[in-house]
């Protein structure tokens, strides 16, 4: 495996300019577009393992790559859908996935609705975490958005509303509501940190419901907020002394607030977000239920600045609390991550990037592991982390 992404790579770096193409063609007078991308990265930790991938030898199983087909069918009715795969450490094994696929009707600029799996608005950057030749960095915050959840939070199935209403000097209101069901993918971050606690899940989701408002002013300041309530129900098997027994998980509430902002003034960005997650769930382990309850925080504050039209320079500061309601100085108990990263676009539609980390704490509870997990790590995860990641990609 290690052998395919290092040709992909290689394929990568000589290619990708050749690959530009826009491909538009018709189906009975309709227009559609396809567009596709595709990234390499290669990481490595001076110590620990990172992403459930070997890093302190250096890994190159960080790939990525989808493909998306668009077409206005009329003014009002849009339809969409993209096809994903990628092999990051554990997560995605090469298996293709419908990453999102949807119907969208507009009745007016102010009101319109959706359905399918459509992506889920929440925050500044849940929805376009897909689109990695947007960013500066080669991983986004992951405090906020790790990408060993991915897969659980980038879209829902079901429906939304949504529309833009414009106040005259004020700038412009936009709306998302939406209900639908998760995800279930068995092989995300929660499901390979519950194997450390010998639990396998044959089943997990549910219900979510939320919304999201921002105000796009005429200035260059965005402001926003989004509320989800998430109904999570798993089952599956948990060993206890060598003997299987059937395990089930309910939440009784399960409640994330997200605020944010943005500031963009030429080739200066500049981002800042907020999120809490109440978090009380039931575990039946044993014929007695207990209970797991926790209020996690997280929050970053990032800087960009296109310094020419080749280079872009970035930084961030990101952290992550397990639960406020305890001691949050153990290295257990919270993640803090300074990020400084530089993106060359040497050619038009393919970037490289390279970006270095310095993480303070490991958090491998099996609700809240971003990236570090103890069966990668079976000698014990230090308190610190260094580590280098370099991304190379492209997109059409």
């Amino acid at each position: 495996m290690q052998t395919k992404t290092i040709l992909l790579a290689a394929a990568l770096s000589t290619a990708s300019g050749l690959l530009y193409a826009q491909v538009d063609f018709k189906v009975a007078d309709r227009d559609f577009q396809v567009h596709s991308f595709a990234s390499q990265g290669f990481m490595y930790s001076n110590q620990n393992n990172y992403m459930a991938m070997p890093t302190s030898k250096g890994s190159f199983a960080f790939t990525d790559a989808g493909a998306n087909i668009s077409s206005q069918i009329t003014d009002k009715f849009r339809v969409g859908a993209q096809v994903y795969l990628r092999n990051v450490g554990e997560f995605g094994n090469w298996h293709p996935e419908l990453d999102w696929a949807f119907g969208a009707y507009k009745f007016k600029s102010w009101f319109g609705v959706k359905g399918g799996k459509v992506k889920t608005v929440f925050g500044l950057l849940n929805d376009v975490q897909d689109m990695d030749s947007l960013h500066t960095f080669a991983l986004l915050p992951q405090g906020m958005y790790p990408i060993d959840w991915r897969s659980t939070t980038i879209a829902h199935s079901g429906g939304d509303v949504f529309g833009d209403v414009s106040v005259k000097h004020l700038g412009t209101f936009s709306y998302t509501g939406f209900v639908g069901m998760m995800p279930s993918d068995l092989n995300s971050g929660y499901d390979v940190a519950s194997r450390a606690v010998n639990t396998v899940f044959t089943y997990r989701g549910g219900r979510e419901a939320g919304g999201d408002l921002r105000l796009t002013m005429p200035f260059g300041v965005l402001i926003g907020a989004s509320y989800m309530d998430m109904d999570i129900s798993a089952r599956g098997t948990f060993m206890s002394a060598g003997v299987p027994t059937a395990y089930k998980q309910t939440t009784t509430a399960n409640e994330w607030t997200q605020y944010y902002a943005q500031y963009t003034l030429k080739g200066l960005q500049v981002n800042g977000e907020y999120r809490r997650n109440m978090r009380d769930t039931n575990l039946f382990r044993t014929a007695t239920p207990t209970k797991s309850i926790s209020d996690a925080r997280s929050w970053y504050v990032s800087g960009t600045y296109r310094v020419s039209k080749r280079l872009e320079l970035g930084a961030y500061r990101s952290q992550y609390y397990l639960d406020m309601r305890k001691d949050t100085t153990p290295p257990s108990a919270h993640e803090f991550d300074t990020t400084i990263s530089a993106r060359l676009d040497p050619i038009n539609h393919w970037y490289f990037k390279v970006e270095g980390h310095f993480i303070d704490g490991a958090t491998t509870s099996t609700s809240a592991a971003r990236g570090f997990y103890a069966y990668s790590n079976p000698a014990g995860i230090l308190p610190t982390t260094r580590l280098l990641v370099i991304r190379t990609g492209f997109s059409f």
